[in-house]
C-alpha cells in the first residue's frame, strides 16, 4: 500500500527529471542559436577584413604615387634633400 509520502516522492522525482531535461533542451537550443549568430559575426569580420586590406593596398599605392610625384616634380628629379 502506497502512502501519500511515497506518491509525493515519486511525483517530485518525475518533476525534477522533467525540469532537468527541459533545461538541457533549452540550453541546446540556445547553443544552436549562438553558433548561428557567431558564424554570422565571423563572416562579417572576414568581409570587413577584406575591405580593410583592399583599402590599405589602395592607400599604399596612392602614397607611393605621391612620393614619386614629389621626387619627380617638386624636387626637380633629384632624390636628395636640398641643403638649407
Amino acid at each position: 500500500m502506497k502512502t501519500d509520502f511515497i506518491d509525493i516522492g515519486e511525483e517530485l522525482y518525475s518533476v525534477l527529471l522533467q525540469q532537468a531535461e527541459d533545461q538541457i533542451n533549452e540550453a541546446n537550443n540556445l547553443l544552436a542559436s549562438t553558433k548561428v549568430l557567431a558564424e554570422g559575426i565571423k563572416e562579417q569580420i572576414a568581409e570587413q577584413k577584406k575591405i580593410i586590406e583592399e583599402f590599405n593596398g589602395r592607400m599604399k599605392k596612392f602614397g607611393e604615387t605621391v612620393l614619386e610625384a614629389h621626387k619627380t616634380y617638386i624636387n626637380g628629379d633629384k632624390h636628395e634633400n636640398p641643403s638649407p
